[in-house]
């Protein structure tokens, strides 16, 4: 008769080699060992074959589970205390659950390696369209591969330095600039998106732990000096604009979505492209507040949006209109959702029609004329400060990430009323046809 092992006592060669002599009918399920007390050889259901190193252990939630350390062949008990207080020590000092780091471990060792700048950069195009299906890719990815790619896609990213960046983009600058393809073209617009595009990349490899540091993290290299564009737009002009465009929804059966979306452009004061390919789930009545999310704007910073009562009420209606995941979904092929280029078009049509019957004097009024005269009107009119304005069409300052989250939270209160007194502005501009015009909509929608 074989005389029975311990089940709980000091683990050493000998004992392994006991318990493993045993016919299986004979071997308990687990052996336990006495100095480092959660640490077992364990053997599988049917007592056979070699047994392994286990830990038993509390899981943060406070269920029982199994870290497997090695084969008692493979593994020494010495290297299976060690490797069991290791996992112990971690778990209860730091929170960190040993099946999960190997888990984690093993995912990490599975992806592809990053070296070259090339590889980053298609990395950060293919998490972006993942995260915006049925979206056009981002504009920074025309960059990247045209202009960037060619310079630097074959370098180290994690060697690539500042002084690097800035003579890249330099030479695009001066490489557009000669070919002078259009008039006036000097190739600073296209340097300085070159410039965004790597600034973009970095920022999603340091936030994914892919980079340390974003080289490309520095002011634009070249002031574009666009001549500025005041006087455009008046009070009167923008409520002749506002009338014509609600003149025609007045008598639609059904209101078209891009003369809505000029409306709503008007009122929020937002980018043309953003009113446009505006999705529902962005946007929370309930809070009175639209969130766009980095990756789906021109800038790669998060936009907050207050909305004041009657975009509220107009964003009601809109949505009422269709099931579409946007606004204004597109009843074409080119898209999803209604081209930004619909805005413009709507706009021309417009501002012929306000020409031809003599109202309009100035043909050069632009569809964002209306943006900048707003952000004028709020703070020369209405007498909020400057960082305000821009806060509220989101302009972003090239500022550090923690602190432009600080400036929204500090500037949203000043921003929920500057959009409330904008409101009130079109409502006087229009002489009440806001009211008027919202009121009939939800009479006939709703």
């Amino acid at each position: 008769m074989t005389t029975p092992i311990p089940t709980r006592q000091r683990l050493t060669n000998r004992v392994l080699d006991e318990v493993c002599a045993l016919p299986p009918e004979a071997r308990a399920r687990r052996y336990w060992d006495t100095m480092v007390p959660d640490l077992c050889v364990q053997f599988n259901a049917k007592r056979t074959g070699t047994p392994s190193f286990m830990l038993r252990y509390t899981k943060l939630d406070g269920s029982d589970g199994d870290y497997s350390i090695g084969p008692v062949d493979k593994v020494a008990i010495d290297s299976a205390r060690a490797e069991a207080r290791k996992a112990l020590n971690d778990l209860h000092a730091h929170g960190i659950d040993p099946v999960q780091a190997r888990r984690d471990a093993r995912e990490e060792a599975k992806a592809p390696k990053l070296k070259s700048f090339e590889q980053l950069a298609e990395a950060f195009i293919e998490s972006k369209a993942a995260q915006r299906p049925g979206l056009p890719p981002l504009e920074e990815v025309y960059f990247l591969r045209h202009y960037v790619l060619p310079v630097l896609g074959s370098r180290k990213f994690d060697k690539i330095t500042t002084q690097c960046v800035m003579d890249t983009v330099t030479s695009i600058k001066n490489e557009v600039g000669a070919r002078r393809r259009r008039k006036g073209a000097n190739g600073k617009t296209t340097a300085n998106a070159c410039h965004r595009a790597i600034k973009r990349v970095y920022k999603w490899a340091c936030n994914k732990d892919l980079a340390i540091r974003n080289p490309a993290d520095f002011a634009p290299l070249f002031d574009l000096k666009r001549e500025k564009r005041r006087g455009r737009l008046s009070e009167e002009r923008f409520g002749l604009f506002w009338g014509e465009l609600t003149g025609r929804l007045y008598g639609m059966a059904r209101p078209k979505a891009g003369l809505l979306a000029i409306l709503l452009f008007m009122l929020m004061l937002q980018r043309p492209i953003d009113v446009a390919r505006a999705k529902r789930v962005h946007i929370d009545l309930t809070k009175r507040m639209w969130v766009i999310p980095e990756d789906y704007t021109k800038t790669g910073y998060e936009y907050h949006i207050p909305l004041s009562e009657p975009v509220v009420r107009l964003l009601r209606v809109v949505m009422s209109m269709t099931d579409s995941e946007f606004l204004f979904p597109s009843d074409r092929e080119n898209g999803p959702y209604l081209h930004e280029q619909g805005l413009t078009d709507g706009w021309i049509r417009v501002r012929r029609r306000l020409l031809e019957t003599g109202r309009l004097d100035e043909k050069d009024v632009e569809l964002y004329d209306a943006r900048r005269f707003g952000r004028t009107q709020i703070r020369a009119k209405l007498g909020f400060s400057n960082d305000v304005a821009e806060a509220v069409i989101n302009h972003v300052a090239q500022q550090h990430e923690m602190s432009r989250l600080y400036d929204v939270e500090e500037m949203l209160p000043h921003m929920i009323d500057a959009h409330a007194k904008w409101a009130e502005e079109v409502e006087e501009m229009t002489k009440g046809d806001l009211s008027r015009f919202i009121e009939h909509l939800e009479s006939t929608l709703i």
